[in-house]
């Protein structure tokens, strides 16, 4: 039912090849998880009630000995039946802890799978010139009218710390003009992110660049 772990599933399959009592107790249990899937939850609750409990109880004057040795077969039904409904009951009981379990190890990976969801995958842009003094990478996100652009960069240190520079991203298609998404001034050391939207469809992109102000193309990304 995928309450167990790896290691614990492998340890009881040693167990099982040893121990003939818990072989017939799996396949016994086994067609429970498709039963629970079609139970009725007021049927469960009556299966688990003991049916010896109540009325019709064995009297506590109740003699075993005379005319009342007629009645000790229907004691003795009534005590199996007992068993058989308490045995069936732990059984329930295991099988709703495994079931709970169970679902919790599901929700578990769900909600770390789900933890993922919209989280962006950024993939670091290539040097096209000498010295570059830009880190960038990018994450492109699909949209209906086009495509969402995030960008992060960081600006070298430089020798003397000063200075300032306009840069310009550029997204270019495979067929049409390039377009401009934005442009920003930073210096030394300076860091900076961005949000864009091109009109272009992801799929019709060829590369994006990052271009001094004079057009030179410092960093790229092939699509």
């Amino acid at each position: 039912m995928g309450a167990l772990s790896p290691p614990e599933r492998e340890a009881y399959e040693r167990h099982l090849a040893d121990c003939a009592q818990c072989r017939a107790e799996v396949a016994e249990f086994g067609e429970l998880p498709a039963l629970l899937g079609k139970l009725d939850p007021d049927v469960a609750q009556a299966m688990t009630a003991p049916s010896w409990a109540g009325p019709s109880a064995v009297p506590a004057t109740a003699s075993w000995a005379g005319p009342s040795m007629a009645s000790q077969p229907r004691v003795l039904d009534r005590a199996r039946v007992g068993r058989r409904t308490d045995r069936r009951r732990r059984r329930w009981q295991h099988a709703g802890t495994a079931l709970v379990a169970a679902c919790l190890g599901v929700l578990a990976v769900i909600g770390v799978r789900a933890a993922g969801v919209g989280q962006p995958e950024f993939v670091a842009m290539q040097e096209v010139a000498a010295s570059v003094p830009v880190t960038a990478s990018l994450a492109l996100e699909d949209e209906s009218d086009g495509t969402l652009v995030r960008m992060r960069c960081a600006y070298k240190p430089s020798a003397d710390g000063h200075g300032k520079w306009t840069y310009k991203l550029y997204v270019v298609p495979e067929h049409g003009e390039p377009e401009e998404l934005d442009a920003w001034t930073a210096g030394a050391g300076d860091e900076y992110q961005l949000k864009a939207h091109s009109r272009y469809q992801r799929g019709d992109i060829r590369k994006l660049e990052i271009r001094k102000s004079d057009g030179t193309p410092l960093l790229v990304l092939d699509a």
